[in-house]
């Protein structure tokens, strides 16, 4: 394997797990949250038109919550089919991971919760790094894609 399939292989597992945790871990805590606005996209809608300032905040992050797992699922599809825009979808995807603070190395959130670490400083240096390391390794991606463009 390329360097650039290791790196698609590593990314679509961490959607995958992603979306097991994310479906799996929260589920209890939004539960409320989908009986009062996440299911129901009118009221979102509603929220951001009637809601003023922190209605609109509520609104994008309650909308930004839901889509997360859609777009981590296509995600994961782009980089295990190794589409030609799987990097551009990923690296678009981090509006939604920064809204939601969500990592992208979903084995940090799972590491934490397993072990009861969760400290603040601790969960903000990893979403920090597993953004970083998704950004870059996907502009490491970029620049070899430039240097070699017959490999993509």
């Amino acid at each position: 394997m390329i360097s650039k399939e290791k790196v698609f292989y590593f990314w679509g597992v961490m959607d995958i797990i992603g979306i097991v945790f994310y479906s799996m871990g929260p589920l209890r805590l939004l539960e409320s949250w989908w009986d009062a606005t996440g299911g129901n996209l009118g009221m979102i809608v509603f929220m951001v038109i009637a809601g003023g300032v922190n209605g609109i905040l509520t609104g994008i992050f309650y909308l930004a919550y839901f889509l997360l797992p859609i777009s981590m699922f296509f995600s994961a599809w782009f980089f295990f089919t190794n589409h030609r825009y799987a990097v551009r979808f990923a690296l678009s995807q981090e509006a939604l991971r920064v809204l939601t603070v969500s990592c992208s190395v979903t084995l940090f959130p799972v590491v934490i919760v397993g072990t009861g670490l969760s400290i603040l400083p601790l969960n903000i240096v990893l979403f920090v790094f597993s953004e970083l390391l998704k950004i870059g390794t996907h502009i490491f991606i970029i620049k070899k894609q430039l240097a070699d463009p017959a490999e993509h």
